[in-house]
Parts: structure tokens; sequence; C-alpha cells
């Protein structure tokens, strides 16, 4: 009997190696499949990472990009709207230049007596001024401030100018319009 038992405990110690060493190897089967899901899953979470920081990246690049467009598009809109607002400026203290000019030569020209033979009457020199800036090369010269003869006269020739210079000497003689005359008359005599 001794050997029977003998026989039976090693075949339930070859039974017991067997189950131990397929245990084993379940669990070192197991363990290396999570080895390689977790590796699996570490790469495909880096992966995602790494194209998520890209798209982030990207957005990020094309936001600055428009940010710095529209920056340009400021700064453009802002020297647009100097220069006009100086431009705006110029033309105001331009016309109030004129203005004091025409009343400063209105002014001394009534402070000076006429002679007497000379002088026509006012309706004389009403119809006079009338008739001829009908005749001038500029239409509605007398109705023009100082700022808009100088500016019109650039486009006329010499013998227009000196027309308007003689009619602007008799009539309201300002200044400035004179001496802008004078210098067209001046280029025009040296082309």
């Amino acid at each position: 009997m001794d050997q029977q038992r003998q026989q039976k405990v090693n075949e339930a110690a070859e039974q017991f190696t067997d189950a131990l060493v397929q245990s084993f190897k379940i669990v070192a089967d197991r363990g290396a499949s999570a080895q390689d899901r977790g590796a699996q899953l570490t790469e495909v979470f880096f992966n995602q990472t790494i194209n998520n920081l890209r798209t982030r990246a990207e957005e990020n690049r094309q936001a600055t990009q428009r940010l710095a467009d529209q920056q340009q598009r400021q700064v453009e809109a802002a020297q647009t709207l100097t220069r006009e607002s100086v431009d705006i400026y110029m033309n105001f203290m331009d016309s109030m230049f004129s203005y004091w000019q025409d009343a400063t030569q209105t002014a001394e020209g009534a402070g000076e007596p006429a002679p007497i033979s000379s002088t026509p009457s006012t309706s004389e020199s009403t119809a006079r001024s009338q008739s001829s800036d009908q005749e001038l090369p500029l239409e509605n010269y007398d109705k023009l401030n100082a700022n808009e003869v100088i500016d019109r006269i650039e486009k006329l020739n010499a013998q227009d100018v000196e027309r308007l210079r003689d009619y602007e000497a008799k009539n309201k003689n300002r200044r400035s319009v004179l001496e802008r005359m004078d210098a067209r008359i001046r280029a025009a005599s040296e082309v």
C-alpha cells in the first residue's frame, strides 16, 4: 500500500506542478498582454496629445496672424483719419486766413478817401463788376474766396491770368491773389 500511496502522492504532485505551471503561464500571458495594451494605450494617448497640441498651435498661429492683419488695418485707418483731419484743419485755417485778409483789405480800402472825379457810383461799379465778371475766364469770379482763385488759376494760360490780374487789381485787390498771379505770369514767361 505504501507504493500505491506513493504513486498517488506523485501523481498529485505532478498535477499540482502542472496546474502551477499553467497558472504561471496564464499570469505571464496576461501580464504581457496587459503590458502590450498599456503600451498601445500610452502610444495612442501621446499621439492624440501631440495631434491636439499641433492643432492648437496652428489655430494660435492663425489667430495671431488675423490679429496682426487687423492691427495693420487699424494703423492704416488711423493714418488716413489723421491725414484727412489735418487736411480739413488746414483748409479751415486757409479759409479763415483768406477771410481775414479779405476783411483787412476791405477795412483798409474803406479807410482811404477816393478821388472824387474817378470814383464811379455804386451802381456803376456793380454793373461794371458784373459785366466784367461774365467776361472773365473763371465763372463767378467775384464770389470766389482767395484760396479758390489761387487753386483755379493753376489751370489757366498766362493771358487769362493777366486778364484776371488786371480785374483783381481794379476790384478786390487781394494781395495773396495778386502775388500768386504774378508768380504764374513770371513762370509762363520763363518757359
